[in-house]
């Protein structure tokens, strides 16, 4: 089941991409995203306009709601952060008519606009970081790509936690 790593500004974000590795283990996705805010029930705003971009922690309580309206279970983010967790019994098209479906809310699909070579280095440091921390299959990102796509033999890799934990502070620029 690919996942995608994606590199916000001060956080990682993990998002499904899509399904279908047909092993038994459900993939975990999880973004980071900021505050939410909005309208409140007369209608102001909390000093956003209305051609303003939506927040990521916005997009993300949105798309959990929406992803639970077409069939995939997942509760709304806590802090910030999707998990998300695909019940390998799910069917491919299932999943990948619940992403296409809630694709606006996607906090992967509305990230920032255009790629940030900073940020890419960044993830190519992450990838590196990665592979130094044991996980041997896990992939650089392509250039102009936001986020890393990743497939279960990296996901799936028992020293994926350990190393993510080693490599997170290289994408907010804390390592």
């Amino acid at each position: 089941m690919p996942t995608v790593l994606a590199a916000l500004p001060l956080a990682l974000m993990l998002a499904l991409a899509g399904c279908g590795s047909g092993d038994d283990s459900g993939t975990v996705a999880s973004a980071a995203g900021v505050g939410s805010g909005g309208a409140g029930a007369d209608g102001a705003t909390d000093g956003a306009t209305a051609t303003s971009s939506p927040r990521p922690g916005d997009l993300a309580v949105k798309f959990a709601q929406c992803m639970r309206e077409n069939g995939i279970d997942m509760p709304d983010p806590v802090d910030g952060r999707i998990e998300l967790r695909i019940d390998p019994s799910t069917p491919k098209e299932t999943v990948d008519a619940a992403m296409a479906a809630c694709r606006e809310y996607s906090p992967q699909a509305n990230g920032s606009a255009g790629s940030d070579p900073e940020m890419e280095a960044k993830s190519r440091d992450f990838a590196a970081c990665m592979r130094k921390n044991g996980v041997e299959a896990f992939p650089d990102p392509d250039p102009g790509q936001r986020g890393i796509i990743i497939g279960p033999e990296a996901g799936d890799d028992p020293d994926f936690q350990t190393a993510q934990q080693a490599c997170q502070g290289i994408l907010s620029g804390k390592a």
